[in-house]
């Protein structure tokens, strides 16, 4: 067919308008479909429409930044391996923060941002990684984390103020030396993160080589800042998870414009120098960054009526404690309402009842008497490693029987946080290394879903429960909660996990008065693990466990990896006597180990510590079993308590004894309203220990169980690498746990590394107590393995 003139082949194809609003993406898929402008959709133009409008202001932002010598470059980036952490502790150091943060990486620098005049914390920081991936998995682990009991907000650095400062000084320098401009420096590099500086660069800017505002020396020195209030906010922050990356210009300069600037630059520019800048109040900052959430607070709280203030301040002003007003008059509303509801939940007559019996405590009818010691009768105790296996199983098997009548509850001790261990977290939360990266939660949980599998497979019953009720501390409950939820509580019903709050006491000072944490806040700490027991009542715990007819209650600390979570052999036992206390113990290692010792104390049951005992009687020989101590039986904190018992709280909880924990406590100066951090202690915390009830009941309700320490007891206490009671014990003792349990149904394990990498984790899913292991009877096992199911 031949072409007419008028149909010629053109010489190029056509080209694309790249102002086209029908280009690329914008165009429908339907390629033959020739879709006008207007057809477009309206939505789609307008939200495109203020992209590129945002883009625009964005980039004449940076421009005008340049220009007046804030950004080094419009295209300027922030650093990738630095995070900006706020919402601190005014107490917090730069060493604390490098302690916690660097278990996920070398840190580089770690600084805590400071007012110039004062040296007074602003409560935010930047810390510096030596890798990119360790700083972006600090990042998403350590949002909205507990330090120094405040629960602090993680970011990426969207500050360039460090870039800026070494490429001010060197262009100066520069311009000086060569007459040359902003823009006449030959060897500008744009988008790069840390210019290599010279020695004669590096020698200048050493002492400008840190996270600060960007302000100039000759602003510092001529301009006088007011000092301003940095009183945080009491506000949680959002667990939200920043967007790890997005477009530089907009992120950074619609975060200064649209959610405020944390800095205030004046429009014009005088004799040369830079813009001269305002520094915002911290809690201003902070809100202009819109680092809280509302969803995350707690309920506000009305501020006192005059009259509830008067009759608040003149209750604390009769018992001598009027100093935690000191303040109150600078405070904002809504910081009075919370200073008056902590206030208004003590009894300052009863602080300063109990701080006095604590520092002075009266003397005993035997005061002066040598205390008699001795071991426990023999009708009150029993051991794992000399009883019969009739007697074992039996206690066994009716432990399960109760756990299959719903008798059985569990009550957990988690007030604890992790900072000993290098964490923020909630200790429960800590994952001690194992294979299967479980946690002391994840762990403990499961032993429950056994305990409960084992009872249904006994009794032929179906959707047996044993509740699970864990104790928190204020710090730690709403990160514990956060935890249960985002891991589904572990495959146990939302509902039989209750998580509840020990109660706090006021920390006071050597001289008898209430300290106060900051011009808004008391200075508090839990009241020990001896709380339990009015936490029980005052969370209606115990109205719970009457609602669901518990009859045994397993009590125990979190920081064991290796305990049995509701034993049916320890409730057994306990229910076998008819008691309303039993506790476990380990057999001591040796007279100079420092535990403290389950034994009876002027013929009641007591725990009697072992700085309390002389070297003879720890060194003291049983004379029935000369080869093992007299005084043997360490306390585990692994308690067990009848329902009937826990009826009786409030007849006996006002007895117990306070302890004095001689502190470091931070503090305000009433005089000058400053926050002191002390070298030396310098008050007390007073706190009630769980087993001061003991010498409350006879010898006749109180039993004792020995069990194998290497199966039962391994406690988490210090940080990794200590090579005691630290995560790599724990973990190396649940691995020896399994490789023993292979061995005993004839499997084998073998090593594929060192010879102490020969364990074995089994979960709790598969077995409870190395029982229902026959499938791998004759089966080797390539260790360190991980066996999650039978296979």
């Amino acid at each position: 067919m031949n072409q007419s003139e008028d149909a010629k082949t053109p010489p190029r194809s056509p080209q694309r308008d790249e102002h086209s609003p029908f280009n690329g993406a914008n165009v429908e898929a339907d390629a033959d479909a020739n879709v006008p402008q207007a057809a477009v959709d309206e939505a789609a133009q307008e939200e495109l429409a203020e992209k590129l409008r945002r883009e625009r202001e964005a980039r004449a932002q940076a421009l005008t930044l340049e220009i007046v010598g804030d950004l080094p470059f419009a295209e300027v980036k922030p650093p990738e391996n630095v995070l900006f952490v706020c919402k601190l502790n005014p107490v917090t150091e730069d060493e604390d923060l490098n302690l916690i943060f660097s278990r996920f990486g070398k840190i580089i620098s770690c600084e805590v941002i400071r007012d110039k005049r004062t040296g007074d914390s602003l409560q935010y920081a930047f810390i510096e990684f030596e890798d990119q991936k360790a700083c972006e998995q600090a990042y998403f682990k350590m949002q909205g984390v507990l330090i120094d009991d405040h629960r602090i907000h993680v970011d990426f650095s969207q500050s360039v103020s460090r870039l800026s400062d070494n490429w001010r000084t060197a262009t100066n320098s520069k311009r000086a030396k060569y007459a040359g401009g902003f823009g006449g420096v030959a060897n500008l590099e744009k988008k790069r993160q840390y210019r290599a500086m010279d020695v004669d660069e590096k020698e200048r800017t050493e002492k400008r080589d840190g996270y600060d505002m960007v302000m100039d020396k000759d602003d510092l020195r001529n301009k006088r800042y007011q000092e301003s209030d940095r009183r945080p906010p009491r506000r949680y922050l959002s667990r939200s998870r920043s967007p790890r990356r997005q477009d530089h210009s907009e992120r950074v300069f619609s975060r200064r414009n649209d959610n405020h600037r944390r800095l205030s630059y004046s429009s014009s520019v005088k004799n040369g120098s830079r813009i001269c800048m305002k520094v915002d109040t911290q809690c201003t900052l902070l809100d202009k960054l819109h680092l809280t959430s509302k969803d995350d607070e707690d309920p506000p709280v009305k501020e006192p009526t005059d009259q509830e203030f008067k009759e608040l301040q003149a209750k604390y002003t009769q018992a001598g404690q009027e100093q935690v007003f000191a303040f109150y008059d600078e405070l904002s509303t809504e910081e009075k309402a919370g200073l008056s509801e902590r206030l208004k939940s003590f009894d300052p007559n009863y602080i300063n009842e109990i701080t006095e019996k604590a520092l002075h405590p009266q003397p005993t009818s035997n005061e002066g008497q040598e205390a008699t010691l001795k071991p426990l009768p023999d009708t009150a105790t029993a051991s794992i490693l000399d009883s019969k296996d009739e007697d074992i199983q039996s206690w066994y098997t009716s432990g399960l029987e109760l756990v299959s009548k719903g008798q059985v509850a569990v009550v957990l001790m988690a007030g604890g946080q992790g900072t000993r261990l290098g964490s923020s977290d909630p200790k429960g939360c800590f994952n001690i290394g194992l294979p299967s990266q479980k946690s002391l939660f994840q762990i403990q949980a499961e032993r429950i879903w056994r305990v409960q599998q084992l009872a249904e497979k006994q009794s032929g019953k179906k959707d047996i429960i044993v509740p699970w009720y864990v104790m928190t501390s204020g710090p730690t409950r709403r990160p514990t909660e956060r935890f249960f939820e985002e891991h589904k509580y572990f495959g146990l019903n939302k509902d039989d996990v209750l998580i509840f709050e020990q109660g706090v006491l006021p920390c006071i000072s050597n001289e008898g008065k209430i300290l106060l944490e900051s011009k808004a806040k008391v200075a508090v700490a839990p009241n020990g693990n001896g709380g339990i027991y009015q936490a029980l009542l005052t969370s209606n715990v115990r109205t719970d466990m009457r609602k669901r007819n518990i009859q045994h209650i397993h009590a125990y600390c979190v920081d064991n990896c290796l305990v049995k979570v509701a034993d049916p052999t320890f409730i057994g036992f306990a229910a076998s006597k008819d008691v309303d206390i039993a506790t476990k113990v380990v057999r001591k290692r040796n007279a100079k180990e420092s535990v403290g010792l389950i034994l009876q104390k002027n013929g009641k049951p007591d725990v009697v510590e072992y700085s309390e005992i002389d070297n003879a009687t720890a060194e003291a020989k049983d004379p029935s079993k000369p080869d093992l101590l007299k005084f043997r039986a360490a306390n585990i904190v692994n308690h067990y308590y009848s329902f009937r018992f826990l009826e009786t709280i409030e007849d006996w909880v006002h007895k117990l004894p306070h302890h004095v924990a001689r502190k470091k406590i931070p503090y305000v100066d009433i005089e000058k309203g400053e926050t002191i951090k002390p070298d030396k202690p310098n008050g007390i915390k007073l706190e009630l220990f769980v087993f001061d009830v003991f010498p409350l009941i006879s010898l006749e309700k109180f039993a004792c169980m020995e069990v194998k320490r290497e199966d039962e007891f391994s406690p988490l206490k210090n940080a990794k690498g200590t090579g005691e009671d630290d995560p790599d014990t724990s973990k190396q003792d649940i691995l020896n746990q399994g490789r023993r349990w292979v061995q005993n149904v004839g499997g084998s394990v073998e090593s594929e590394s060192a010879p102490e990498e020969t364990g074995v984790e089994i979960s709790p899913l598969v077995s409870y107590g190395g029982e229902g292991l026959e499938f791998l009877q004759t089966r080797t096992i390539k260790a360190p393995a991980v066996i999650e199911k039978e296979d």
